[in-house]
């Protein structure tokens, strides 16, 4: 294997999902593409990097770095001139990074292609067929060792904790390495941003916390971070918000349970507004619970956090209690109603079709959305890679397909137990227009407790966004193939 010198040259990657998983294809719409988020993760590695004193690192995202979010021939050419290519990639996002890899290994033979992420970390022997490593789990400190051995001694990989790779035609996979500690996240470098991302993303991002105290059956983060909730300090998260204060419009916490100890959330939400950190308004991805804590109610309001990311999921008690939710229906249904009056701007994810669910349920799910949540995504139950449900699915035999790149949340993806999959495609897709409708749009729009968010919505649904996501070549081919299965 190539033997690296901080001054080797090192590209990180992370590709947005495409039409197909086509590398370089048509950048897939979905609401997510309605705000300009950084990276997920490659921003992070190169400030790990650039504090281990590499000397030539560059983050590369199509959307940031190239042109109408496809690469350009300048970015191939930085990539396949690289001692080593980093990818960072979730299912979705698989099969062009997969193609990518291929590509480079074609161009560049002696080059080092590393991979890590959610979709690595759980499918490693297949990403091991087209790369040299995977980074497994939480990145930030294998990197940095990894590294260090590449430029040491580069066959010697046996004992950095959290890898696999192939010797001799045999796949290694080292020790699983443990979830960082409180004290090791708080010594992290922060993410670095370069000029492009600055400019335009739509909204900055910062992590509070790692992992989340539920284990939801569906869900991934306690698959790769663990059910220990692991917090930052508030002075490291103060100093991160610092650093962003002039990127974007908006602020998103990635925390996956961002209220999870209330105690602290309200500490640093007191000190976000004590620093004036709270200008811009904050999304936060929290639980239904939160409704039955006015004092984090409160602090949320004074911090500016007025968007509420809450995965409802269903209000069907026998859907809830059949992905394993430690929530009942009526505690949804309260918890909405309360936030509502207290004003917040209330983002419901919602999973129909699930084994409690009828065309009788989903009519009632529908008219409670349109009631109640000021803006929702439906995501039909589906097997992540990696869970449980996954594996449950698959002894069960209703997985209907792995084709990776329709693994967004919005397409069946299972046989489901009350509806053909095609009846429940077409459910869930007229449910979407229903919500996202002009008439019903600029109801939410009249009444909204933020009409920045509302606006930002309007625009992507007026601009026929909701409807290239559901009626995309790709979204049309799955709708034509699941009218097929019996």
């Amino acid at each position: 294997m190539l033997k690296l010198s901080k001054k080797s040259s090192v590209t990180l990657v992370e590709l947005p999902p495409t039409q197909f998983g086509k590398l370089n294809g048509d950048v897939s719409s979905d609401i997510y593409s309605s705000f300009r988020l950084p990276s997920r993760a490659i921003h992070v590695l190169e400030g790990v990097l650039r504090n281990d004193g590499w000397e030539n690192v560059k983050s590369i995202n199509p959307i940031y770095h190239g042109k109408k979010g496809k690469l350009t021939k300048e970015n191939f050419k930085r990539i396949f001139d690289s001692d080593v290519l980093g990818i960072s990639s979730i299912t979705r996002t698989s099969k062009q990074s997969l193609e990518l890899a291929e590509i480079f290994k074609s161009k560049n033979p002696e080059g080092i292609v590393i991979a890590g992420g959610p979709d690595p970390t759980v499918r490693t022997g297949d990403w091991l067929r087209h790369v040299d490593i995977v980074v497994r789990g939480e990145g930030e400190k294998t990197i940095s060792e990894l590294m260090l051995r590449l430029m040491e001694n580069p066959e010697k990989l046996m004992d950095i904790e959290g890898l696999a790779f192939k010797k001799n035609n045999k796949t290694i996979t080292t020790r699983p390495r443990k979830l960082l500690s409180e004290d090791e996240l708080n010594k992290l470098p922060h993410p670095y941003y370069d000029k492009e991302v600055r400019e335009k993303v739509t909204a900055a991002v910062i992590e509070t916390s790692r992992g989340c105290p539920n284990d939801c059956e569906f869900c991934g983060v306690s698959q790769f971070y663990g059910r220990k909730y692991r917090i930052k300090s508030i002075s490291y998260i103060i100093e991160g918000l610092k650093r962003i204060k002039n990127m974007g419009r908006t602020l998103f916490f990635t925390d996956d349970n961002f209220a999870a100890n209330s105690r602290r959330t309200i500490k640093l939400l007191k000190e976000m507004s004590k620093k004036s950190l709270n200008k811009k308004i904050g999304i936060a991805q929290v639980t239904i619970n939160v409704s039955e804590n006015p004092e984090l109610l409160k602090s949320l309001k004074e911090a500016n956090v007025r968007g509420l990311c809450i995965g409802i999921e269903s209000i069907s008690n026998s859907s809830l209690k059949d992905i394993g939710k430690p929530y009942n229906a009526e505690m949804n249904i309260r918890g909405v109603e309360k936030l509502k009056k207290e004003d917040f701007w209330i983002h419901g994810m919602m999973m129909p079709g699930g084994d409690g669910d009828t065309p009788q349920t989903l009519k009632t799910t529908s008219e409670w959305i349109n009631k109640n949540l000021n803006s929702v995504q439906l995501f039909p139950i589906g097997p992540l890679p990696g869970t449980r449900f996954y594996d449950r699915m698959e002894r069960e035999k209703r997985i209907l397909s792995k084709n990776w790149s329709l693994y967004d949340g919005n397409h069946v993806l299972l046989r489901p137990k009350n509806f053909t999959p095609y009846e429940l495609q077409k459910t869930v897709n007229r449910m979407f227009k229903n919500f996202y409708s002009c008439k019903n749009s600029i109801k939410r729009l009249v009444n909204s407790p933020s009409r920045k968010l509302t606006l930002v919505l309007f625009s992507y649904n007026k601009f026929q966004g909701i409807r290239k996501m559901l009626y995309d070549p790709e979204s049309k081919k799955h709708l034509k193939f699941l009218k097929n299965v019996n």
